[in-house]
């Protein structure tokens, strides 16, 4: 946050820097391998692509590997270090033995949970347009574009399965849900099918609704990430392997009671909210608001 406003990494540390001397920084490039010295194994450089040009940077110091849960398992294993039956398969030059790309975690979530109220307190598109919406946030510093990435509150909480030394549970609280944009964009961000969109949030289109998203923690089902080729070029296989462990879900179908629960306190008496209750088209077996409900709406 700067300013009161939402901002970009860039924006935040990279413009106030982009003049010294001592940094450099290239853009549209990627890194393809990290250089590292068979004998002592020290990194010693990076290799990169750029406009079709393959660069090598030396470094005096030291390399950081800071490209995320997915790249940065991706290069290390093209650099030669990761599980020897992975790097073999490709005839990649072992460095270094390691479990690299193992242990994924996720924060997944619950999706679409939404509660109707009775006030026109949330973001509807069709009740705003785009430059008098802007104007109001540029000249007046309010409206709807003060919204922090669509997400209004956040809260921590135990559920009855977690260790009360720190939360296993986060709940997202949104002024808005799937329906909200009339099935315009979001919709189709989230891969919803036209069955579950048409049966669950057509028929509320544009009302004015809130979001209780629960997501986990600590995760404690593990996934991995994988070469799929030496090709740098060409994206990693990626297994999240969500709920493979059965208390993710558990702490995920308590989390939906709680979400209840919360739209039910005093606090939100003034909305009237009450839980969206059509169900699922594939979940539509079990009865709404059941445990077993909880799952197969989690699990959709």
């Amino acid at each position: 946050i700067r300013r009161g406003s939402r901002c970009s990494t860039s924006k935040a540390f990279l413009r106030p820097i982009r003049s010294r001397r001592n940094i450099h920084i290239s853009l549209n490039s990627h890194a393809t391998r990290i250089l590292i010295n068979p004998t002592t194994m020290k990194a010693f450089g990076v290799e990169f692509v750029r406009a079709g040009r393959k660069h090598v940077i030396i470094a005096r110091k030291e390399v950081i590997m800071t490209a995320g849960a997915i790249n940065t398992p991706q290069i290390l294993m093209l650099s030669g270090i990761g599980p020897r039956k992975e790097l073999n398969k490709f005839k990649i030059p072992i460095l270094k033995e390691l479990a690299v790309g193992e242990n994924l975690q996720d924060h997944v979530g619950m999706g679409g949970f939404t509660f109707l109220v009775n006030k026109p307190v949330s973001i509807v598109q069709q009740r705003f347009q785009a430059f008098p919406m802007t104007m109001q946030y540029i000249m007046n510093a309010k409206g709807p574009m003060t919204t922090l990435g669509g997400v209004e509150g956040l809260a921590f909480v135990n559920t009855k399965y977690g260790n009360r030394s720190w939360p296993d549970l986060q709940f997202h609280m949104a002024p808005a849900s799937v329906n909200s944009d009339n099935g315009a964009r979001v919709r189709k961000v989230l891969g919803l099918t036209d069955r579950l969109y048409n049966t669950v949030y057509r028929p509320i289109a544009n009302r004015d609704v809130f979001t209780l998203i629960p997501l986990l923690l600590r995760p404690k089902s593990r996934g991995w990430v994988r070469l799929r080729s030496k090709n740098p070029f060409v994206s990693p296989a990626i297994n999240a392997n969500y709920f493979d462990h059965p208390d993710d879900i558990k702490i995920l179908v308590e989390g939906a009671k709680m979400g209840v629960r919360i739209a039910e306190a005093q606090a939100f008496k003034q909305f009237g909210p009450r839980v969206h209750r059509i169900p699922f088209p594939n979940c539509s077996k079990f009865r709404f608001g059941s445990d077993e409900y909880w799952e197969c709406h989690i699990r959709t």
